[in-house]
């Protein structure tokens, strides 16, 4: 059974913390990052590693191949994502450098999935930020849930301005999810619980 909880929602879309990857994902989109290379050299690790298996090497045989660099907010869409992977479409984002990397990547990183997932028209999106895949240490990532949050309902609201306007139908999303480990997932609800609720108060000001 995987562990899934609801912390709270935005506009129309509630928020989740779910335990599990960028394949297990029951989504209409699935979002990973990656970066340019690993920081420890071995090759991805965890759910980044799960899903480059699932699609047989693909990714870090297109990286290798230079036809996916994952450059800073380069994106990789699968849009016919193969048996064994849950959601309806999947999109890989970079990151560039490990050495190069900080927070203010991976907010830039959400906020692209979340931009695409309510560009295309669906429902339901999940986000894995991968950086422990990548190589990097847990003790790097503090503060990241608020930085991610407030991305997301920053995309948000943009995506309502303009529907505004009437230049845009009003999102169709509904439903976004952040992906964490099974063993992270108590701290990581409270965190993004956390960071939510900062968030809304914020842009409720």
């Amino acid at each position: 059974m995987v562990l899934r909880q609801i912390i709270g929602s935005w506009r129309d879309v509630s928020f989740e913390v779910a335990a599990w990857d960028g394949v297990g994902a029951q989504v209409d989109l699935s979002c990973g990052c990656m970066f340019a290379r690993e920081a420890a050299g071995e090759g991805p690790t965890g759910g980044l590693r799960h899903l480059d298996l699932v699609l047989s090497g693909a990714l870090t045989g297109l990286r290798r191949e230079g036809h996916f660099l994952a450059a800073p907010m380069e994106t990789l869409l699968i849009s016919r994502p193969p048996a064994g992977i849950e959601a309806g479409r999947v999109l890989l984002i970079g990151l560039g450098d490990p050495a190069s990397w900080t927070i203010d990547v991976t907010a830039a990183a959400v906020a692209t999935a979340a931009r695409t997932a309510m560009q295309q028209g669906l429902q339901s999106a999940a986000f894995a930020p991968s950086i422990l895949d990548g190589g990097l240490t847990s003790a790097a990532t503090d503060g990241m849930p608020h930085a991610m949050v407030t991305a997301v309902l920053a995309t948000i609201d943009t995506q309502y301005r303009i529907a505004e306007l009437g230049l845009a139908a009003l999102p169709s999303l509904r439903h976004w999810v952040f992906d964490v480990g099974a063993s992270r997932f108590d701290g990581a609800v409270e965190q993004f619980g956390n960071a939510l609720a900062s968030a809304q108060s914020q842009r409720s000001k």
